[in-house]
């Protein structure tokens, strides 16, 4: 009977995943879903500048790129002097990817299985807007840490949930915001970021936050910011 119930278990697991690649690869058909046209990206953008120089001058550091999309970050990455792999959910998403990026390597995966490299392989791990999809992000954080380096960093990015955007929410777009066929599926404050994040292992080094309103930092920005950006650090 114990059989059985794996089977089926095994089955649903498989099923599910189908669903969600469907649901990523009809979303990834509209260029709409692309970073590149998120009012976010500048912020991220000069991120990513900041930390990638911080790993030395010269270095071509070994990165890992997970949910990449259509490569939009990849693509910045490698231009930054980085050996560049990206994985995605999508078949659709990879596709555009490779179409856009070849100075990156691309790879279907799906994160509810352990990522495809071998322990202590990665010099840094992009992970940009991925947490927030996932049933166990804390799980794909353990395999991020099993594959950074020691002394390898993550970059991670997830939306930013405070009070006073929480409350602005209640009050004026709880049922927009929580859409039940949106994938956003976890919901993090600065706290929580961390708390998961060390938890997996990982020093947290940096936390800021940042808006979407086109890289200009407005007054809603300053007072509601939308996303957090985190640097954390594999030490042991």
């Amino acid at each position: 009977m114990e059989f059985g119930n794996q089977q089926t278990d095994a089955a649903m697991s498989a099923s599910l995943a189908l669903s969600e690649q469907a649901e990523y690869d009809r979303r990834w058909t509209t260029k709409e879903y692309s970073a590149g046209n998120s009012g976010y990206t500048p912020f991220f953008l000069r991120f990513m500048k900041e930390e990638v120089s911080r790993l030395g001058p010269g270095r071509k550091a070994k990165a890992l790129e997970i949910g990449c999309g259509d490569g939009f970050f990849s693509g910045h990455l490698a231009r930054l002097g980085c050996e560049v792999t990206g994985i995605d959910l999508s078949p659709a998403a990879i596709d555009l990817a490779r179409k856009s990026c070849a100075e990156a390597s691309f790879a279907i995966h799906d994160l509810t299985k352990p990522l495809p490299f071998d322990e202590s392989t990665m010099d840094l791990v992009w992970c940009s807007e991925v947490l927030e999809h996932l049933f166990s992000p804390l799980g794909a954080l353990y395999e991020i840490h099993r594959l950074l380096k020691l002394g390898g960093v993550l970059l991670c990015t997830v939306p930013y949930h405070g009070a006073i955007k929480n409350l602005g929410i209640a009050l004026f777009a709880f049922d927009r915001h929580y859409d039940p066929t949106y994938p956003h599926v976890r919901f993090f404050t600065r706290k929580s970021l961390i708390h998961i994040v060390e938890q997996a292992g990982l020093s947290v080094e940096s936390v800021r936050t940042c808006g979407s309103s086109l890289g200009y930092l407005g007054l809603r920005d300053l007072v509601c910011p939308t996303n957090i950006m985190l640097r954390a650090r594999k030490h042991r």
